[in-house]
């Protein structure tokens, strides 16, 4: 999945950023807040006009997944929209290749290689690294996984994502 890597690559390059939040504005993306029950996120687009909706009633950390994981549907997918919406019921879902494709989208967004490597050589466990870095462990357990096929040797077997 190096192609999702060089695009967040490409993507944080060109706009001097890694916030979701100003890339989906400079990619022409809306974000609006709004109570969204149990939902996180949703990506749609109205009237041909890309909208990213984040639950407002999410810690400041979780919006920022969220909508780095509904940007990643914009980049990744839009072209599979042929409903009105499509919306992320399960972020952690990794039975549905488009979800486990935008987290990993979100995860490279995210998590800067370096500064974990700096964490996880300072002798920090993946846990902790997670805390520090305010993601969601198995979103770093995505990063660490898709790090192991560029040879790195990670051990993520701690964590029972099925990776595709």
């Amino acid at each position: 999945m190096r192609e999702i890597y060089e695009t967040v690559a490409e993507l944080v390059e060109e706009y001097g950023t890694n916030d979701p939040m100003e890339l989906a504005d400079a990619l022409g993306v809306m974000v609006r807040f709004d109570d969204l029950g149990s939902l996180s996120g949703m990506y749609l687009e109205y009237h041909g006009q890309p909208l990213i909706l984040i639950n407002s009633n999410l810690e400041e950390h979780d919006q920022m997944f969220a909508c780095a994981h509904e940007l990643g549907h914009h980049v990744q997918h839009r072209n599979l929209i042929k409903e009105p919406f499509m919306c992320s019921f399960k972020i952690f879902d990794f039975r549905d290749r488009t979800e486990y494709e935008a987290n990993l989208f979100a995860a490279h967004l995210l998590i800067d290689e370096d500064e974990l490597m700096e964490l996880l050589t300072e002798g920090n466990d993946v846990f902790h690294a997670a805390m520090i870095l305010e993601v969601n462990p198995a979103l770093l357990n995505i990063k660490l996984s898709d790090m192991n096929r560029e040879g790195f040797d990670f051990d993520t077997s701690w964590c029972s994502t099925r990776l595709y």
